[in-house]
């Protein structure tokens, strides 16, 4: 089956266009092409694409035939539940932790200088991690308790992107931050706790 090969496909494309959207240098080529403005909405624009153009994956993964690859049996099931439901309770806390609305670019559409005044965030589990989010994301997917041929393509795919795509973003982070986020890469691994590499 060809399926999980388009899922695979699909996602690195996926992560290629959002990583590109999320640099700096895209977002300042946009400035230059449509002037200042484009601060209100660029945030909200690249959230908006990037949930566009993962939708019709999804629906993939949902609609294309696929094989059982393993099923979590019980009680074991329980036990992976439980800590996929905590991996959502640590997403929601940490995306709080965080502007929720810059987060999404609602704050932007008044304030389009928010991204650059927002201060570096350090505590919480991102005391732990640089890239919290990332983390409890790539658990939740991996003990998801029934396992298809293409899901576990997609499961695939987004840990490839969190480990890799990661990689722009944080020289994206040292531009912004400097001296103090090279600090932070020293002292907090950056997606496996207890493990520090940059």
């Amino acid at each position: 089956m060809y399926y999980p090969l388009l899922i695979l496909v699909s996602m690195t494309a996926w992560g290629f266009l959002h990583s590109w959207l999320a640099s700096l240098r895209t977002k300042q080529t946009a400035k230059y092409l449509f002037g200042e403005h484009i601060n209100r909405i660029y945030r909200i624009f690249f959230v908006g694409i990037a949930i566009l153009t993962l939708s019709p994956i999804l629906a993939m993964l949902v609609y294309l035939p696929s094989r059982l690859l393993w099923r979590i049996p019980v009680p074991w099931i329980y036990g992976t539940i439980m800590v996929q439901l905590l991996a959502v309770v640590g997403l929601i806390v940490t995306i709080l932790k965080t502007d929720i609305w810059a987060f999404v670019g609602l704050r932007q559409l008044k304030h389009p200088e928010v991204e650059e005044k927002k201060d570096l965030i350090v505590t919480g589990l991102y005391k732990f991690v640089r890239h919290p989010l990332y983390l409890l994301v790539i658990i939740f997917l991996w003990l998801i308790p029934y396992m298809t041929d293409i899901v576990l393509a997609f499961v695939i795919a987004s840990t490839g992107y969190f480990i890799f795509g990661s990689i722009p973003e944080e020289r994206k982070m040292r531009k912004i931050y400097g001296d103090t986020y090279r600090r932070y890469q020293q002292d907090v691994p950056r997606i496996i706790p207890w493990i520090k590499y940059k």
